[in-house]
């Protein structure tokens, strides 16, 4: 087959088209074309279900052309269903030199960089791996652009800047990759590739038409594919899972038929025509058209319905008119509920075939709706609008993605699978810890870089790639996770103190907790550890630290009553008393002392400044003196330099001081001694003539008699 000539394959849900096609000037000859049922369960819409069923029967096209031709074919252009298919858009730029006139294949490249741009952009909104599951499947031009005014061709033409938009088209790989192995195993390569509606669309609905709103429908057996054009350019693709299977279903429903009857039934019915054939039962029916038509109009009306909505889901609004190609388009009365359903007249929505095509000569006999696809294949890869594959092989494993003219041996391995981060070697596990609140990445280690070949030949992600390239990538060695100790982690001197404490050296660092728990510095941190770093920069947070307990509780019995005193920390840096707010700081010399709680402490003796008084007693001037209160402890008489222990039982009543009423009758008996008979028999004590007694108040001047009793009768 020569470079001008193109095998174009249709593989489609329930047949498979083959033509060889070559160009004449501005038009195309169709030289050879085959056409093969598929084989049953071997494709469910749009998708291979039997790669094996469908290997066969492109083997008998293949074979059938080869032999018609007198040419071996090795490699072909085919085009997928728009089955789960995604959309994006894409913009590059071109800054030309002067007098520089754009040629066709740099035209050609600033859209292949609108199609990577558009792969970014999917590949950002989808978390950066959709290519792992998606390949461009073709792209079109919504605008060219020169010096920032629209322009309708960029070929020949100059200026200081060249931009482009497209609309890109990215299909399952599951989809692709089934139908390269299919080509595959009939000893066929992927040329080339484009989505079926594309292809139709550039056949059918050429540029000059864009500037119309029309929407393209391609009706297969398992999908309904629609574009849509406007404005000069294709505006929007799009898919319904619903087509001619659902009509032949209805069918074999309704009249129990096997589906190869159903689908016989459907393709030969006729109006004023009856069709005999026999159910699953063996029963001979006779079918007319007005009963096979009634069995599938719900079904005609729900594809019509479904495609409607999918027409205006794409457009925004009902389009200008609707063309419909593909086997699928000649269902009875599709075309008028479109029209009903789009609110347009039933002449704008109008099925096309082989004979619309003016353009396309050759075998008159290929003829019909459903050839307009595998057409629209052979003239879109022969104008350069399909997508050109790349293929590689990387461990022993066939790709086929994108051709770019930047494509390297990382975007192989990418399309692998393998991220190329893998050939310098992939780095262990990082870990992430929290500090104060500040999260910070611990990286892992960096591993052994792996080896990469390119035909044998040392390569890196850079090296260019080309059609045909076997790349190996030999796996290195993986990095481990960081082992950081907590001291390692947060060693720094900033806080960190020694001192001379109580006579001993004392190191002191920041308070570390891992999780709300003191660790100790040997300990390895762990992923999504909390750890919280306090310095200690005071002697009270020391304390704090050490569980020295600057106050301590002493619980004594004072006259009875329980009562609680305070053993208080004493300070001494360097020798001078401070507070335990003073910072800490390296080499101070550093003494601390309890200072203990005496009798003093918690009596508070008077200073027993009580002045003396004179008085007369029985005649006699008698000076009188303060006597001083002596305190007991656990029924012991004490000086008030007593050191109070826990427990202690104490007793102490302070005399009344600093005023002359603070003595009363019985201090006098300190320094006089009543008569014999008074002490004897008892009497009467008068204060200044008044009777009074052993605790009355007296005060200087006072003058006390002690009469015995008896002692008045006597000297009576």
């Amino acid at each position: 087959m020569s470079a001008t000539e193109v095998f174009a394959l249709d593989i489609g849900t329930r047949k498979i088209a083959g033509l060889l096609m070559s160009p004449t000037g501005d038009d195309f000859v169709i030289k050879q074309a085959s056409l093969y049922q598929q084989l049953p369960g071997a494709m469910a819409d749009g998708q291979i279900h039997h790669i094996d069923a469908v290997s066969r029967v492109i083997k008998m096209i293949k074979g059938e052309l080869e032999e018609a031709s007198g040419t071996p074919l090795t490699s072909v252009a085919v085009a997928a269903a728009g089955r789960s298919l995604l959309t994006e858009s894409g913009t590059s730029l071109m800054t030309l030199s002067p007098q520089q006139r754009l040629t066709t294949e740099e035209v050609r490249a600033l859209e292949l960089e609108a199609v990577l741009n558009s792969i970014q952009k999917l590949a950002s909104a989808n978390g950066g791996g959709v290519m792992d599951s998606y390949l461009c499947v073709g792209y079109s031009v919504i605008q060219y652009y020169l010096d920032g005014e629209p322009i309708g061709s960029l070929r020949g033409h100059q200026g200081n800047e060249a931009r482009v938009e497209i609309i890109a088209t990215f299909l399952p790989r599951i989809v692709i990759d089934s139908l390269g192995t299919a080509l595959d195993n009939a000893g066929l390569k992927m040329e080339s590739l484009t989505l079926e509606p594309i292809a139709a669309m550039h056949i059918v609905v050429p540029p000059t038409m864009r500037m119309l709103n029309i929407a393209l429908v391609d009706v297969g057996a398992g999908t309904s594919d629609l574009a849509i054009s406007a404005e000069g350019t294709i505006k929007g693709y799009g898919m319904v899972s619903y087509a001619g299977d659902a009509i032949t279903k209805g069918i074999a429903d309704t009249f129990l038929l096997d589906l190869t009857v159903a689908e016989k039934v459907k393709v030969e019915m006729e109006p004023q025509q009856t069709i005999t054939c026999q159910d699953v039962f063996g029963n001979l029916l006779h079918l007319s058209y007005e009963e096979i038509l009634e069995a599938i109009y719900p079904k005609v009306q729900t594809l019509a319905e479904k495609i409607a909505q999918e027409i205006i889901r794409l457009n925004g609004t009902a389009p200008k008119g609707v063309i419909l190609v593909g086997g699928g388009s000649l269902t009875p009365e599709l075309a008028p509920l479109l029209a009903k359903h789009l609110d347009l007249p039933e002449n704008l929505v109008r099925m096309r075939d082989r004979t619309s095509l003016e353009i396309v000569k050759g075998m008159p006999e290929f003829s019909g709706p459903e050839v307009i696809t595998p057409i629209g294949i052979g003239c879109t890869h022969l104008d350069g609008r399909a997508m050109q594959l790349i293929h590689v092989s990387v461990n022993g494993r066939q790709l086929q993605f994108l051709q770019m003219a930047s494509s390297t041996v990382g975007d192989a391995l990418l399309h692998a699978g393998v991220n190329p981060a893998e050939s310098l070697g992939r780095p262990g596990p990082a870990l992430t810890v929290e500090l104060n609140g500040r999260y910070i990445p611990l990286p892992g280690t960096l591993g052994k870089p792996a080896t990469l070949l390119c035909n044998g030949e040392p390569a890196e992600l850079t090296t260019p790639l080309e059609d045909g390239d076997w790349i190996e990538l030999i796996p290195g060695e993986r990095g481990k996770s960081p082992q950081v100790s907590l001291a390692e982690f947060t060693e720094s001197p900033v806080h960190s103190f020694v001192i001379n404490f109580n006579g001993s050296p004392l190191k002191i660092q920041p308070l570390l907790k891992v999780n709300g728990q003191i660790r100790e510095p040997d300990y390895i941190l762990q992923d999504r550890d909390r750890i919280s770093l306090q310095p200690i920069t005071t002697f009270q947070e020391l304390f704090d630290y050490l569980e020295i307990p600057v106050e301590q509780e002493i619980h004594y019995f004072l006259n009875g009553r329980s009562q609680v005193a305070l053993e208080q920390v004493e300070l001494f840096i360097n020798g001078e008393k401070r507070p335990l707010t003073t910072p800490i700081n390296n080499g101070q010399e550093v003494n601390y002392r309890r200072k203990s709680v005496t009798l003093q402490d918690i009596c508070q003796p008077s200073q027993e400044n009580t002045p003396g008084i004179t008085i007369k007693v029985n005649g006699v001037e008698l000076d009188l003196t303060a006597k001083t209160s002596t305190p007991l402890a656990n029924g012991q008489e004490v000086s008030f330099d007593y050191v109070v222990r826990p427990q202690d039982r104490i007793q102490y009543e302070p005399r009344l001081t600093g005023a002359l009423n603070s003595y009363i009758v019985t201090d006098v008996f300190r320094d006089y001694e009543p008569e014999e008979a008074f002490l004897q028999r008892g009497g009467k004590i008068l204060v200044n003539g008044k009777e009074a007694g052993f605790t009355t108040p007296i005060k200087h001047g006072d003058i006390l008699e002690f009469q015995a009793y008896g002692a008045e009768t006597e000297n009576s």
